[in-house]
C-alpha cells in the first residue's frame, strides 16, 4: 500500500511527462535556456511525483518571480574552480538551484569515479530545490550521494530570539540493486515554513513546540506563528549551524554571519551547498557492498511491525511507491496551484499540457425562459465543433469534442451544463462552450459563469 491518495475534488491530474514538459516551456519563457529549464523542470517534477508537492511543480510561479525580479540569474556564467583531484568549488553566478546542483553532482561522480570520493561545493546559487534529486542522481551511477545546503536564516535557534539559522536539509542517498534506493531528505526544521501557511489557511492548530511567534516564543496558534523551530531543539540547530560551516563558510560565502551583520546586502536571498559522492568500490569493492546493502534492508523489511503500523519501510521506499503510481496514473495538481499555472502560461503564450484520464469538471447553470429550445439551439450550433446529441423528451444532451465531453439538461428555467476535459485543456472547453452559451442567451444581461469542482470559478463569458 502506498501513500499516493486519489485526486481531490478540484485537483487537476495531469501525466508526468506532460507536466515536466510544461514546466520547463514556462521556464524558458521565464527567461531560461532550454537546457537550463529543462532540468529546473526535472527536479520539480521528480519532487511531484514523489509527492513532495512543496517542492514539486507548485515551485514554477515562485522561480518565474525570482527569475522576473532578478534574483535568479537566466544566464549564469558558472565557473568550476578546484586545486586537487577530488575536490572542487562551482560558483553558480546566481543560477537556480537545479542547475547549480545537479552540475555539481555530475563532477562530484566524474571526479570519484577516480578518487573514491569526491565533494564539490556550490557557491552562490538560489532556492535549490528537492536535494534528494541530487543525490538520487548520484545514486543512479552505483555510488552513495550525500548533500548540505544552508540557505537564508528563517528558524529559531535554541536559547536565541527571532530567526537566526537557516531550516537547512541534509540528503543521502545509497543505491539498493533491485529495491528503490535509500533515500534519506530531511530539513533540520520541526515543520515546513509550508505547513504554517496551511495551518494558518485552515484555521487548525500547530504541534507543540513546532512553530514560534517572531520573537521565538513557542506557540501553537497558526496565527501567530512565523517560524518553524528546529528539530530535536540544539539538535536541530546545531545540524543547521554545522551546515552552514559545511557549505557557505567553506566555499568561501558566509550567510549567517552576513545576515546578522546589519548590511542590508546580507539579507539578500541566496544558498550555498556541498556535494558529496562515494564510489563503494573504493571501500572494499561494489559487489560485497551492494550485498550488504541488500541484507540490511531484506533484514528492515522482516521486522514485526508496531501495532497500527502498516509496514516497516526504508527512508525513500514509500516515495518510490507514489512514484511508481504517479508515473501510470499521473500527478495532481492542486487548484491553487493549476490557478497560477494555467495564468502564467497564458501570460507568456504557453499551451497547457494534456491532461490524464481523470477529468477536470467546470458546470454552469444558466438561466432560461425556454431551456429545451435554447439547448436546442446550442447543440446544433455546436455541432459544427463537436459530435452532438439532444432528447427532447428528457430534456437531456451530450457534446463529445476531440479533447473533453459535455453534458447538458433542462430544468425549469434553467440549462444545466457540464464540461469535462478527458486529457486536454478545460479552459479551452469553458471558451469554446461559454461563447456560444452566451450568443443564444435570452437577455442581453445574461453571463455564464463556470463553477469547477471543489468550488474554485472558472470563466466567466457576458453578453454582448
Amino acid at each position: 500500500m502506498t501513500d499516493s491518495p486519489s485526486p481531490k475534488p478540484g485537483k487537476v491530474l495531469v501525466p508526468a511527462e506532460n507536466l515536466r514538459v510544461f514546466a520547463a516551456a514556462l521556464l524558458q519563457k521565464g527567461g531560461l535556456s532550454p537546457d537550463h529549464a529543462g532540468t529546473t523542470a526535472e527536479v520539480f517534477a521528480w519532487a511531484a511525483q514523489r509527492g513532495v508537492d512543496s517542492h514539486g511543480i507548485a515551485r514554477v510561479p515562485a522561480y518565474l518571480e525570482l527569475l522576473a525580479k532578478g534574483i535568479a540569474n537566466p544566464t549564469p556564467r558558472i565557473r568550476l574552480e578546484s586545486s586537487t583531484p577530488a575536490a572542487a568549488v562551482l560558483d553558480a553566478d546566481r543560477a537556480p538551484g537545479p542547475v547549480a546542483l545537479t552540475a555539481a553532482a555530475e563532477e562530484a561522480v566524474t571526479r570519484a569515479r577516480t578518487t573514491g570520493i569526491a565533494a564539490v561545493g556550490v557557491r552562490r546559487t538560489v532556492h535549490t530545490g528537492a536535494i534528494g534529486h541530487y543525490v538520487s542522481k548520484i545514486a543512479e551511477q552505483g555510488l552513495v550521494g550525500l548533500a548540505f545546503v544552508a540557505g537564508m536564516p528563517n528558524m529559531g535557534y535554541t536559547g536565541a530570539k527571532g530567526a537566526a539559522v537557516a531550516t537547512s536539509p541534509l540528503a543521502i542517498a545509497v543505491p539498493a540493486d533491485g529495491r528503490a534506493p535509500l533515500l534519506l531528505d530531511m530539513a533540520t526544521a520541526t515543520i515546513a515554513l509550508g505547513k504554517i501557511r496551511q495551518a494558518k489557511a485552515s484555521g487548525v492548530p500547530l504541534p507543540e513546540g513546532a512553530a514560534a511567534t517572531e520573537d521565538g516564543t513557542p506557540t501553537t496558534d497558526a496565527e501567530k506563528a512565523v517560524m518553524p523551530l528546529p528539530l530535536g531543539g540544539a539538535k536541530g540547530s546545531g545540524m543547521s549551524l554545522a551546515f552552514e560551516l559545511l557549505t557557505s563558510v567553506l566555499v568561501g560565502a558566509p550567510i549567517f554571519s552576513d545576515f546578522h551583520s546589519g548590511d542590508p546586502e546580507g539579507r539578500k536571498h541566496r544558498q550555498n551547498a556541498l556535494l558529496i559522492a562515494v564510489d563503494p568500490a573504493a571501500f572494499g569493492g561494489a559487489e560485497p557492498f551492494a550485498e550488504s546493502v541488500e541484507a540490511t534492508l531484506a533484514t528492515l523489511k522482516t521486522l514485526t511491525p508496531a501495532d497500527g503500523a502498516e509496514g516497516v519501510y526504508y527512508p525513500g521506499e514509500r516515495s518510490a511507491a507514489v512514484a511508481t503510481e504517479r508515473a501510470a496514473d499521473g500527478i495532481p495538481v492542486a487548484p491553487k496551484v493549476w490557478k497560477q499555472l494555467t495564468e502564467a502560461a497564458d501570460q507568456l503564450g504557453v499551451a497547457l499540457p494534456a491532461l490524464a484520464d481523470a477529468r477536470a469538471r467546470s458546470t454552469a447553470r444558466v438561466v432560461s425562459e425556454r431551456p429545451h429550445r435554447y439547448a436546442k439551439q446550442l447543440v446544433s450550433h455546436l455541432g459544427r465543433r463537436a459530435e452532438t446529441s439532444w432528447d427532447d423528451e428528457k430534456g437531456e444532451g451530450r457534446l463529445l469534442f476531440q479533447d473533453g465531453v459535455g453534458t447538458l439538461a433542462a430544468e425549469d428555467g434553467a440549462l444545466l451544463l457540464t464540461v469535462e476535459a478527458e486529457g486536454g485543456s478545460l479552459e479551452r472547453l469553458e471558451a469554446v462552450v461559454g461563447r456560444h452559451l452566451v450568443r443564444f442567451g435570452t437577455k442581453d444581461e445574461l453571463v455564464v459563469e463556470w463553477l469547477r469542482d471543489g468550488g474554485e470559478p472558472g470563466g466567466t463569458y457576458r453578453a454582448e
